[in-house]
């Protein structure tokens, strides 16, 4: 409809009339999350205020845009909410996530988990917008949050790497 109004007219046709119905269905939002380690396996938590008002560690991430390969996107993301050059190695698992209540919005999200690294000489630098707070953490650590303290699609990623360290990654190209 927006499209319409924009140059004027009110739609016509039946062709323009299912272009309306066509762009107001709701789908799937496809996302890469990005568990980021430094070299002493520590994982990059953030707090985010689209999720539960920012008291919930999860990590970043972010859409992968039409026609940007699952690397490109989450490497962008990385950059942009934190600062860091992060090295992809791959997915580390999928999840479907359905109107989650600690999102700020209504969404079905189905998120790829990836793994990537970083080098330690790099220095966090939080966007203040997506990100409004980060810390290195433990693995171990982490999974002793409460569940009203880490997110519990983080949790399963982190307890599947915890469970099997050198557990084979998707390519995701």
């Amino acid at each position: 409809l927006k499209l319409f109004l924009a140059v004027g007219k009110k739609p016509d046709s039946r062709v323009e009339v299912m272009i309306l119905l066509i762009m107001s269905f709701q789908h799937p939002e496809v996302v890469a999350g990005a568990f980021i380690f430094n070299s002493q396996g520590q994982v990059l938590l953030i707090k985010s205020p689209k999720w539960d008002q920012s008291k919930i560690w999860l990590v970043l991430g972010g859409h992968i845009e039409f026609g940007e390969s699952i690397r490109d996107a989450i490497v962008r993301e990385v950059k942009e909410e934190v600062g860091l050059r992060a090295k992809y190695q791959g997915i580390i698992t999928v999840f479907e996530d359905i109107f989650p209540r600690s999102f700020h919005t209504q969404k079905h999200f189905i998120y790829l988990e990836c793994k990537l690294t970083v080098a330690d000489s790099q220095k966090v630098k939080m966007d203040n917008q997506e990100v409004v707070e980060a810390e290195w953490w433990p693995v171990a650590t982490a999974l002793k949050l409460s569940s009203s303290q880490l997110h519990p699609l983080v949790r399963k990623t982190l307890a599947l790497i915890n469970h099997s360290p050198t557990r084979r990654l998707m390519p995701g190209y």
